[in-house]
């Protein structure tokens, strides 16, 4: 499924293990992917510059969806696509401590 939001959280992604995969769009291609999404924009404004429904309704995300993302950011209409999938190789807890330690 393709959902057209304006904010997230991660309570929306279903699963444990799942990969993003984030797209920067220009608003022409915003557009042309969004125009068979459903609306769960949930900002009055960004559904008016959109033209997309208001509908602020909780959204729930699935290996396979898609989500398309118009937000502002510093003032400035900005879009993303999200794709999220099953996850090819779920992190251990063995292997987040090692992340940890190089990090810091």
């Amino acid at each position: 499924m393709k959902f057209i939001i304006s904010s997230m959280s991660m309570a929306m992604f279903i699963g444990k293990d799942y990969d993003l995969k984030v797209h920067e769009l220009t608003e022409d291609e915003f557009h042309a992917i969004a125009y068979d999404g459903i609306s769960h924009i949930g900002h009055h404004d960004i559904a008016e510059i959109t033209n997309f429904a208001y509908n602020k309704t909780p959204v729930q995300v699935r290996p396979g969806d898609i989500l398309l993302v118009a937000q502002k950011y510093h003032g400035v209409l900005r879009f993303h696509c999200i794709q999220m999938f099953e996850s090819e190789s779920p992190l251990f807890r063995e292997e987040e401590l090692l992340i940890e330690e190089e990090v810091y």
